[in-house]
């Protein structure tokens, strides 16, 4: 059955609000990995960062969620005092706090985004809703489609990038985001990076894209049997 202008109209729309609704999951999924103690406290433990550091893994883990409390916006600074080889210090440096306030506000525009998205997600169902009424889990199931396909192609571009070279990747987002070069910490005098190495970030990447590849997933599968049962009604 041919999709009329209308019925074209109302997928692109639908597929527009679909894409919105995946972007704010995608970063919802990063907050949900990144804000979990439990999951970094055993990534620590893994990783084995606070000996090498000659910290306790309770500070490692409290310098962290220092970090993520300030980026969340729930802290005015990042300052803690830990104890270093058996003396007691201030956890982050000058330069290293300057990053941090340039991160919060990546952060915090971030965030705003994926709320945007979420509106912008609702605003397009609700819409749908009054004007396909009956075909309304249809024309958001095509949407659905459309915009998991878009967002995965994009997905998988960076995702294989990642995998071949992490670093390649990290350095490049570093250099897109931040007009500085503050991210440019040193290794003997920074405990930000050593607390903070690739291998700790390159799980966190693949943690959350999993939680949200999770979620996509399942909602994909909905709209797909949606659609899929449609047909069948339509060649019936």
């Amino acid at each position: 059955m041919a999709i009329s202008k209308h019925n074209r109209f109302n997928t692109v729309l639908a597929s527009i609000g679909a894409f919105c609704l995946l972007i704010a999951m995608l970063f919802t999924s990063l907050r949900l990995v990144m804000g979990n103690e439990a999951r970094n406290r055993a990534q620590y433990e893994k990783l084995g960062i606070a000996a090498s550091m000659g910290m306790s893994d309770e500070d490692v883990l409290d310098s962290l969620m220092v970090l993520v409390d300030y980026m969340e916006d729930k802290r005015d600074d990042i300052k803690l005092t830990v104890e270093v080889f058996g003396g007691e210090t201030e956890m982050f440096n000058e330069r290293e706090t300057a990053h941090m306030v340039d991160v919060k506000r990546l952060y915090l525009a971030w965030r705003t985004v994926s709320y945007i998205c979420f509106g912008v997600a609702a605003a397009v169902i609700l819409c749908i809703t009054l004007i396909e009424k009956r075909k309304t889990p249809l024309t958001l199931s095509r949407g659905y489609i459309n915009g998991i396909s878009v967002l995965g192609a994009i997905g998988g571009i960076l995702a294989v990038w990642a995998i071949i070279d992490f670093n390649s990747f990290w350095i490049q987002f570093h250099m897109l985001f931040f007009n500085n070069n503050l991210w440019l910490l040193d290794p003997r005098t920074s405990r930000m990076i050593n607390m903070l190495p690739s291998e700790f970030f390159s799980t966190i990447i693949a943690e959350f894209a999993m939680v949200f590849l999770v979620a996509a997933a399942v909602l994909l599968v909905v709209a797909i049997i949606i659609k899929s049962r449609a047909k069948k009604r339509e060649s019936a």
